[in-house]
């Protein structure tokens, strides 16, 4: 099965523009729901071809956390 199944286009790299702009708008705050978006929107761009290693980058997070994230386990936020 292929990484970017059921990706088209630039879906990857709006996937991650959109977790960066949840985590640095949003993901401050308490309220919780923000930061699970914030986690499928990077599954999601995950899933169509986006590394690991860019998710951090882009979202200013932390390799552990990103992975934690990409597994669906919580995140210390």
């Amino acid at each position: 099965m292929s990484s970017t199944a059921g990706c088209t286009g630039p879906a990857d790299r709006i996937l991650l523009r959109f977790a960066a702009f949840v985590q640095g708008t949003l993901a401050g705050h308490p309220f919780r729901p923000d930061v699970a978006l914030r986690n499928a929107s990077m599954r999601a761009a995950h899933r169509c071809g986006v590394s690991q290693s860019d998710l951090a980058r882009a979202t200013g997070l932390t390799g552990q956390t990103v992975a934690k994230a990409l597994a669906g386990k919580r995140t210390a936020e």
